[in-house]
């Protein structure tokens, strides 16, 4: 799946990354690649699964996922998790210890409003508790970003502090697992979950709400959409349904979500500690 790029399993995502290395490579190359190569590339990996049948048998219930190329436009979404919605959900992720995992990715994906992959792929050395911002780079346009949000970088911090997440990566596990996961936690205290499922959330519901939470507080436009990596204004207003008087706001809404969803650090004896989400002053000298 691309170089030092271990995979255990595939999901759609990977085919995703895929596609944008094959763009990326004929950007570098000064050549552009046609849609039909790319085609032939994903033909030879459905081909390369098919024939792994036969050494792999359990493969058999695997789907392989549709060509991203001709994939159809969703209905737009505008499920926005209420304050209440948000405590509830962490506060089930938070029963188990082998949730660990998923109730940071929830609690990190509300603060930034980051996408699913810019999270799965995101190395500790993106993250500066000093001046508490966490940078992130998106598969889709090709471009970093730095956010400031204090709460994120104290958060992911203590997370590297405990001992938690991979030698280089933030989180270790895949797309699926935390999907799978969000759907329990959420059902278990009567909260529908699911992209197709009428009044339901999904992981990328968080991204709505932290925007719209942005745009309450009075955050700019504009400033939403440097921080959602948004190419156009265009596409920022898409998750905007209120626009009040501007403000630049973005950190301290990003810290009360931080609250709303329980963001208190563990140790590894686990007994709590009180953890400023603030970011740190420098002293005038």
């Amino acid at each position: 799946m691309g170089l030092n790029r271990h995979v255990s399993s595939i999901t759609k995502d990977d085919f995703v990354f895929w596609v944008a290395a094959e763009t990326e490579r004929g950007r570098l190359n000064k050549k552009s690649i046609k849609k039909a190569a790319i085609k032939r590339g994903l033909n030879t990996i459905r081909a390369a699964l098919n024939h792994a049948v036969e050494t792999f048998p359990d493969l058999k219930s695997f789907q392989v996922p549709c060509s991203p190329l001709t994939k159809k436009v969703e209905q737009e979404r505008d499920r926005v998790l209420s304050d209440e919605e948000i405590a509830k959900i962490s506060g089930a992720l938070a029963t188990k210890p082998e949730w660990h995992e998923a109730l940071f990715f929830f609690q990190l994906d509300l603060i930034t409003g980051a996408r699913m992959a810019e999270l799965l792929r995101m190395r500790w050395e993106e993250s500066q508790v000093r001046f508490g911002t966490v940078k992130l780079y998106s598969s889709k346009t090709k471009k970093w970003r730095t956010i400031t949000a204090p709460a994120a970088a104290a958060l992911l911090a203590q997370r590297k502090t405990d001992g938690h997440g991979g030698e280089t990566n933030v989180l270790t596990h895949p797309d699926h697992w935390f999907r799978e996961i969000l759907r329990e936690a959420s059902e278990s205290v009567g909260i529908r979950y699911g992209q197709k499922v009428p009044g339901a959330w999904c992981p990328h519901d968080l991204r709505h709400t932290c925007l719209t939470n942005m745009a309450l507080g009075g955050v700019p436009i504009n400033g939403i959409k440097e921080y959602a990596g948004h190419a156009s204004i265009v596409e920022t207003q898409k998750y905007l349904k209120f626009m009040p008087q501007s403000v630049d706001l973005a950190a301290s809404v990003s810290t009360r979500l931080a609250s709303l969803a329980n963001v208190v650090p563990s140790s590894n004896n686990g007994n709590k500690k009180n953890c400023s989400i603030k970011a740190k002053r420098t002293p005038k000298s």
